[in-house]
């Protein structure tokens, strides 16, 4: 493991609190109208993963004042698959 583990944490603890404030927010109803997407909770749960992929390697950058390596950035988005399980079951209930 390359990551420190402060950053682990931290990107963790950012991964379930955002899906926690997804849950309490819900969806709204344009999705599917908006972005022409027939299942709204595979979108969701893409968009989802995204923004904390890329909101962890923005915090990276912030922190470490550099480009993460390509093994730190697999670690990032290992983190984020971590909770897979939680995050798919939750936006599966949108389709």
């Amino acid at each position: 493991m390359t990551l420190d583990p402060e950053f682990s944490k931290q990107t963790t603890d950012l991964i379930a609190q955002t899906l926690e404030l997804y849950k309490t927010a819900g969806a709204s109803p344009r999705i599917g109208e908006t972005w022409d997407c027939a299942n709204i909770g595979d979108f969701l749960c893409g968009f989802f993963v995204g923004e904390m992929v890329g909101s962890a390697l923005s915090a990276f950058q912030i922190v470490h004042q550099r480009e993460p390596t390509s093994d730190e950035h697999l670690e990032i988005i290992e983190l984020v698959e971590s909770h897979a399980k939680e995050i798919k079951e939750f936006f599966a209930k949108f389709n």
